[in-house]
């Protein structure tokens, strides 16, 4: 793995797994099941599995009918009885979920250094402007790069392909910073270079390319760039 740190002008990063813990639903799935751990894993499983489909058979479908979806067929699963007020307390932390310690500093230093910073995600716009101000990091970003803008959803290399675009800068000058293998493979296919988030301290799963850096926190990647 090396980054080739003299051509990287613009830094993407993703959104959820990267900047904040998408498993930090559970604790509100805690308060409504009695297996709150394994549902939010089925969650978040289901769910990259509706928008890799999607990506491949070029049926674009909003984050947020993916997360509604994928959380039913999780409860059902799991045999949790649970009322629908119940499952709108659970679809609301979505937009409260835990931010890493690391985020803001480590986006600042990249800032300062004089990297523009771009959150491209899979996120619905409403989503991503959610987020963005519950990290408190609206004043790092240059821009917020939804799927739903290029109506297609990663790893489909349209996405990667329209936020270069709107960045105007070209791929081989981009890092995509994020936590997901196939964000990864989508970014590194599409000719960028892919910067893994490895947030939960697991290996790399050995299939497809390798990433071209491998970091646990946003402080370490600006370690690697040497700001």
């Amino acid at each position: 793995m090396t980054l080739d740190t003299d051509r990287v002008e613009t830094v993407f990063v993703d959104s959820y797994s990267t900047l904040v813990d998408e498993l930090s639903t559970e604790r509100a799935l805690r308060e409504h099941t009695d297996n709150p751990e394994a549902i939010a894993r089925i969650w978040d499983l289901r769910g990259s599995l509706y928008g890799l489909t999607s990506a491949v058979l070029d049926d674009f479908r909003p984050t947020w009918e993916r997360y509604e979806t994928s959380l039913d067929y999780a409860l059902q699963v799991a045999d949790a009885d649970v009322t629908p007020d119940e499952r709108e307390a659970i679809l609301d932390t979505v937009g409260e979920l835990e931010v890493y310690d690391d985020v803001r500093g480590g986006l600042e230093r990249l800032r300062e250094a004089g990297y523009e910073v771009y959150l491209l995600s899979n996120g619905d716009p409403d989503m991503l402007d959610e987020l963005v101000a519950h990290a408190g990091i609206d004043d790092l970003l240059v821009d917020t790069v939804s799927a739903a803008d290029a109506g297609a959803c990663k790893p489909d290399r349209k996405l990667y392909r329209h936020a270069a675009s709107r960045a105007d800068t070209a791929v081989s000058e981009i890092v995509h910073v994020t936590a997901s293998w196939y964000d990864i493979q989508g970014a590194l296919h599409t000719g960028m270079q892919g910067a893994w988030m490895n947030r939960a301290g697991t290996e790399w799963e050995d299939f497809l390319r390798e990433p071209d850096l491998e970091v646990g926190t946003f402080d370490e990647f600006a370690d690697e760039l040497g700001v």
